[in-house]
């Protein structure tokens, strides 16, 4: 989640069921979050152990079948029904839509990949959360605080999407009781093994004494930082690439708009250390690149990130080093002010040319850092990140995964677990987490006609005990 947050605290292995207030103490944002954290784990526990991974209420929503019913398909797109269904204890509501109009699909009919096809094909429901700040949603934001005044707290959104997954020449097609391991056996081995990150600060090889330890040695930021270190292009390490903030991605400026390389903001930042300067970098997303993000398949685009050459601070204007509608990925991203544009700050400075070992066309590297196994990555101010490496089962970089990292100035170091003799603990992604549900498999039935199998297991009624 990209908030301004001072950490992320809640491990469920350390199981807490409660954060307690204590008189006449500070309060902090990590702690009150925290406990939102320990009840929404437990209830989707809870759920999630009582229904089963995805199971639906039928008769939900005023509908005989219940809610996400694939009922009807055309050869070109499939209606679902209203109603409700809980994939891994997380509640999804639908008003009723179709393929095409689901509302965090944006889907494009003159892309192949979202065209569906007319051999047999599984539809399923992919199940994540998206941060969403005043940015995308403005009625969060008071307007008593001023219009473009401070904001205050922020929002998980949950977001299920309709996507389908081609069943080829499956011998059977999966049916309620075998869809579910046959959809988690199909998606999750694609990213299969998960990617691990570890962090420190560099530290003197020596036991120096305290006057002598070199400059070089603990963190040396003037001020407490969540660093996120986020992966922009997946894969496989051959071809991965990451981005950093030592905001956790928050400092964010709300685009009116574009035209070629000269981007018009609201605002250029609350101040000089969370706005922009020039050669700062940038990307360019709103709710299409956002929601188009979360794609089960390692596809090689990404789009660009954004060096700022100049800054107009009367007319609130930055230009860019390259105009957005030159990006092949995503030529129209920022047009639409309803799509709730925004430019996010990144604080690696880029990939230079030449500067990659690995051969990596640096060019392509779309502005970020090129991912390296088994080495210290230097970031600033004496942190370092380790991606760690598996020759015999190469680690899958999801594009959206990430680690955070708090760093704090009382101690010079960074705030990250350790194994018995010291070394930093390995540790895989805080997110992003996706959840999966089988909801119809559609299979020909001579010409124009389709078979439509309901997967989706009903919630099993509990018979009232004396």
């Amino acid at each position: 989640m990209q908030g301004d947050f001072s950490r992320v605290t809640f491990d469920p292995s350390q199981r807490f069921s409660a954060v307690l207030s204590q008189q006449g103490r500070v309060q902090l944002d990590s702690e009150i979050n925290e406990q939102t954290a320990i009840l929404l784990h437990y209830v989707r526990t809870l759920a999630a152990d009582l229904l089963g991974p995805a199971a639906f209420p039928p008769g939900a929503g005023g509908h005989s079948v219940g809610g996400f019913c694939v009922d009807t398909f055309d050869g070109d797109n499939f209606t679902v029904t209203p109603g409700r269904i809980y994939v891994d204890g997380i509640l999804c509501e639908c008003d009723g839509t179709d393929y095409w109009s689901q509302s965090h699909g944006f889907l494009d009919r003159e892309q192949e990949r979202d065209r569906l096809p007319t051999s047999p094909f599984m539809v399923y429901l992919r199940v994540w959360e998206r941060l969403v700040t005043a940015i995308e949603a403005p009625g969060i934001r008071e307007v008593a605080l001023g219009l473009h005044g401070p904001d205050t707290t922020v929002r998980t959104q949950v977001v299920w999407q309709l996507c389908w997954l081609p069943l080829g020449s499956e011998p059977v097609a999966p049916d309620m009781q075998t869809a579910p391991k046959f959809l988690r056996d199909r998606i999750s081995g694609r990213f299969r093994p998960r990617a691990l990150l570890s962090a420190r600060v560099r530290h003197p090889e020596t036991d120096a004494e305290p006057c002598d330890l070199p400059p070089d040695s603990g963190y040396r930021g003037p001020e407490n930082q969540l660093y996120r270190v986020e992966i922009h292009r997946g894969g496989t390490a051959e071809t991965a690439t990451f981005k950093w903030s030592r905001e956790n991605g928050s400092v964010t400026l709300p685009v009116r708009a574009i035209a070629g390389t000269s981007v018009m903001v609201e605002t250029l930042g609350r101040d000089d250390r969370l706005g922009v300067e020039i050669g700062d970098i940038v990307e360019l997303v709103d709710d299409l690149i956002v929601c188009r993000a979360a794609s089960d398949t390692l596809e090689e685009g990404c789009p660009r990130l954004y060096t700022i050459t100049d800054i107009d601070y009367t007319g609130n204007r930055v230009v860019l080093d390259s105009a957005p509608a030159d990006d092949p990925y995503q030529p129209t991203v920022g047009t639409d002010v309803g799509r709730h544009p925004l430019l996010r700050r990144w604080d690696h400075g880029g990939a230079k040319p030449g500067a990659d070992p690995r051969g990596f066309d640096v060019p392509g590297a779309e502005g970020t850092q090129p991912v390296m196994e088994d080495a210290w990555l230097p970031l600033e101010e004496g942190l370092e990140v380790w991606f760690e490496g598996d020759d015999e089962r190469p680690p899958q970089y999801r594009r959206g995964d990430y680690w955070l990292i708090p760093v704090r100035v009382v101690t010079g170091d960074v705030l990250w677990p350790c194994e018995p003799d010291g070394r930093p603990q390995s540790k895989p992604p805080q997110g992003v987490n996706y959840h999966y549900a089988p909801l119809a498999v559609v299979v020909p039935d001579g010409p124009h006609e389709y078979q439509m199998v309901d997967v989706r297991q009903p919630i099993p009624h509990l018979r009232n005990r004396s």
